[in-house]
C-alpha cells in the first residue's frame, strides 16, 4: 500500500490501530488516484509532521477520525430535522470559530480530508490540474477563509513563482496556516491577516491574478456578500476556484445549498464564467437518506463588463 517508513506506512498503521473504522474511507480516497494519493498524501504529512512535532500523527489522525464522525452524525441530525442545525453566524462563531480548543481540532482535521476523503481528493485533482497548471507567470493570488492554509500552499508549492495573501476571521487558522506555510518552506511568499473576508474594501479592485476560496460559502447567511467580494478582487481573465458544500450538514454550516445550479448562478451573477465543475459525494451515504451530501468545485475565470 505505502514505500516502507513512507509517512503515509506511518499514516496507515495509526489508522489501523486506534481508528480502525477510518481505513475503508482511506482505502477509497486511494483507489481514485493512487499515484496522485501517493503522492499528495507523502506532501500534506510531510508539511504536518513538521508543522506539529513530536504529535503530529496520533494527534492529527484522533482530530481527523473526530471530525468525519461528528459530520456523519450532523447529517444523521440533519436527515431527522430537515434543515442545518445553525441558523446564524453568531451561533456558528460561539460553538466553533471563537472557541480555539474546538477549533484547532477542527482544523487539523479538515487539512486531511483533503485527501482522505475520496470525493475530496478527487476535488484536488481539479485544482491541480485546471487550477494551479493555469496561473499566469508571478501570479498575485488571494485565499479568502484559508482555515488550515493547505489548498492555497500547495498553489505555492508548484508555483515558486506566485504569492499569497489570506484573510480568515479565525486566530486558529492564522496560527495553523503559518504554520504550514512555514513547514512547506514557502512563509516569505504567503502572508495571513486576520480579517472578515466580507469586509475587504481595503483592498484594491481587480488587485489579483487569481482566487482560492474554499468551502466558505455554506458557512455564511448571506452567501450573495462573499460572491461580490469575488468579483470585485479578481481582475477580468483572473482565475478563480471556489467550492462549497450542498446539502451537507455540519455543525457550522448555515446556508442550504440543494442543487448544483445554484453555485453556478451564484457566481454567474456576479461575473463569474464558470469554466469547469465538479460535483462529487461519498462513496457511502446514510441508509435511506433525503439528502445527497455533495462538494462542489468550479474553476472560473473573471470576465468584463464588456466581453462575457
Amino acid at each position: 500500500m505505502s514505500a516502507p517508513g513512507s509517512l503515509r506506512e506511518a499514516l496507515w498503521a495509526e489508522v489501523r490501530a486506534r481508528h480502525p473504522r477510518s481505513l475503508k474511507g482511506i482505502e477509497e480516497a486511494r483507489a481514485k488516484d493512487p499515484e496522485r494519493f501517493d503522492r499528495t498524501a507523502e506532501t500534506y504529512l510531510g508539511w504536518l509532521k513538521l508543522a506539529r512535532g513530536e504529535s503530529w500523527l496520533s494527534a492529527s489522525v484522533d482530530a481527523f477520525a473526530q471530525f468525519s464522525t461528528e459530520v456523519i452524525l450532523e447529517q444523521a441530525r440533519y436527515e431527522a430535522a430537515g434543515h442545518y442545525a445553525s441558523s446564524s453566524f453568531a451561533q456558528a462563531e460561539a460553538e466553533v470559530y471563537g472557541r480555539r480548543e474546538v477549533m484547532d481540532d477542527y482544523l487539523w482535521g479538515v487539512y486531511l480530508t483533503n485527501f482522505l476523503w475520496a470525493h475530496h481528493m478527487e476535488i484536488m485533482g481539479l485544482f491541480q490540474d485546471r487550477f494551479v497548471s493555469r496561473l499566469p507567470a508571478d501570479a498575485r493570488i488571494v485565499e479568502l477563509a484559508p482555515g488550515h492554509g493547505g489548498w492555497g500552499i500547495w498553489a505555492l508549492n508548484q508555483r515558486p513563482d506566485a504569492r499569497l495573501e489570506g484573510y480568515d476571521i479565525s486566530p486558529s487558522s492564522m496560527a495553523i496556516a503559518r504554520s504550514i506555510a512555514g513547514a512547506a518552506g514557502v512563509g516569505d511568499r504567503a502572508t495571513y491577516t486576520r480579517q472578515n473576508v466580507l469586509d475587504l474594501e481595503n483592498l484594491p479592485v481587480a488587485a489579483f491574478d487569481a482566487l482560492i476560496c474554499s468551502f466558505l460559502v455554506e458557512h455564511l447567511e448571506d452567501p450573495e456578500r462573499l460572491a461580490t467580494v469575488i468579483g470585485r478582487l479578481v481582475r477580468p481573465g483572473g482565475h478563480v476556484f471556489f467550492t462549497g458544500a450542498i446539502e451537507a450538514a455540519q455543525v457550522d454550516h448555515i446556508f442550504e445549498f440543494r442543487r448544483e445550479s445554484e453555485l453556478i448562478g451564484l457566481a454567474e451573477r456576479n461575473g463569474l464564467r464558470v469554466r469547469e465543475t465538479l460535483s462529487v459525494s461519498p462513496e457511502r451515504i446514510l441508509p435511506k437518506a433525503r439528502f445527497l451530501p455533495r462538494s462542489m468545485a468550479l474553476v472560473c475565470t473573471r470576465v468584463s463588463k464588456e466581453t462575457w
